[in-house]
């Protein structure tokens, strides 16, 4: 129940409309990235090494246990499937996975999320596999999509059933819940190499489900703080996981201006909230900005950082009182050069990318696609934006599932060619 006074837990520029076509969505999305970063060296270890992954372990439909966390953490490759469990679901064949990945730090940890099939006979050579990064939802556990998948809270999945439609031209996708959720762990909300990993690892582990016969051919989609990881993604593959080569990536409303989407809850109340949630991501995944975490949070923003570990953004909670934000974090080291280096989009890649953009987007300004595109083009990317007239936030996420896939199918096939509009 609502108790007076209470607000909702908003983080994001705004709410934005359903993508599933009988129900409401009010979770939000945005998206970062940043920069590849070479893996420390692990030395010794002075104690007994983890013993190595067994076989994959099925768990029985809706076993709760499926989501404890294996301790110790079995050793073992990135995108190593530890457990898979069926979901019941009426139009697909779905699956929960838990997998092996590494944290920026190097640190091994496992991820989970959601695979859904086309309930048909795969053709010669399997199905093509589509990696999906999600919109904002949260960064608590309990705020996972695959958690809540047919579930009474399933809300939270709205965006990986909207995108599982391309199983009817023929994919097999892959959606990571994202290191942290669902795993062990704060969510390093907004930070390119844990989101990028997380795409890619997910898109090996589905390859190790039993009777599951499926392509090499990759495409990435992603929407808002997805399409962020999906530029991630793209961006890490040749070196990250070379074995899965990547024919072309979409984006919806993509989040890539990282450092002004922090600089704006500085002195507008309304978007405190989103520069906490960054702030707590980059925490996450760096030591530095954990320990310097109070030079730029109140006391007020540390307090919500906690209550966002056990609420999603759209819930109703009593936020606490005074300004959340006491420096401005794209002024103070070390969060300067960290918002900077996740920056989405820096660099070119050597495969082509299809975006859209709403030009009444609210959440995510049109503006950004606008300084995105033009880095890319300036870097040589081969990049065509399709600019949505009237669109609002979710119009992104609706062309990039139906129009997105309809352009990596034909890719795919050979039969479809990528332009620019640059």
């Amino acid at each position: 129940m609502r108790r007076s006074g209470d607000r909702r837990m908003i983080v994001g520029m705004g709410r934005h409309a359903a993508l599933h076509p009988y129900r409401t969505l009010s979770a939000l999305a945005l998206g970062l990235g940043c920069t590849a970063a070479t893996l420390p060296s692990l030395g010794t270890a002075a104690a007994a090494a983890p013993p190595p992954a067994a076989a994959p372990v099925e768990f029985a439909m809706d076993d709760p246990a499926f989501y404890d966390t294996p301790d110790p953490i079995p050793a073992g490759n990135h995108g190593e499937l530890l457990r898979f469990q069926a979901i019941d679901t009426a139009f697909e064949d779905s699956w929960r996975i838990m997998y092996l990945s590494t944290t920026v730090s190097g640190a091994p940890t496992v991820v989970t999320g959601l695979v859904a099939a086309p309930d048909d006979r795969p053709p010669f050579g399997g199905f093509n596999v589509l990696l999906h990064g999600h919109g904002t939802i949260g960064v608590a556990d309990k705020c996972a999509p695959s958690r809540v998948l047919e579930t009474a809270d399933d809300e939270y999945a709205y965006d990986f059933e909207s995108a599982a439609n391309a199983t009817n031209q023929g994919w097999a996708v892959v959606s990571t819940d994202f290191e942290g959720l669902g795993g062990p762990g704060r969510h390093p909300y907004l930070v390119g190499i844990s989101e990028g990993r997380s795409m890619l690892d997910a898109g090996l582990a589905a390859r190790q489900l039993p009777g599951l016969y499926l392509s090499d051919v990759t495409g990435i989609v992603g929407f808002s703080q997805g399409g962020h990881a999906a530029l991630w993604a793209a961006q890490l593959a040749p070196e990250w996981t070379p074995q899965q080569p990547i024919i072309g990536t979409v984006l919806g409303a993509a989040s890539s201006e990282v450092v002004e989407f922090a600089r704006a809850g500085v002195n507008d109340p309304a978007a405190a909230a989103l520069t906490v949630s960054m702030i707590g991501g980059l925490a996450a995944a760096y030591p530095e900005a954990e320990a310097a975490i109070g030079s730029v949070l109140s006391p007020a923003g540390l307090e919500l950082l906690t209550l966002m570990d056990e609420h999603c953004f759209d819930e109703p909670v009593a936020m606490p009182q005074g300004a959340l934000v006491a420096a401005d974090p794209t002024a103070v080291e070390p969060f300067a050069s960290l918002l900077a280096a996740n920056t989405a989009g820096t660099v070119a890649m050597a495969t082509p990318i299809l975006a859209f953009h709403g030009d009444a987007d609210q959440n995510v300004p049109l503006v950004t696609s606008d300084t995105m595109t033009a880095r890319l083009c300036a870097a040589g990317q081969v990049i065509e934006r399709r600019i949505l007239p009237g669109g609002y936030h979710a119009a992104a996420a609706a062309a990039a599932y139906n129009d997105g896939t309809t352009w990596l199918t034909g890719l795919a096939a050979g039969t479809g060619a990528a332009t620019s509009t640059c």
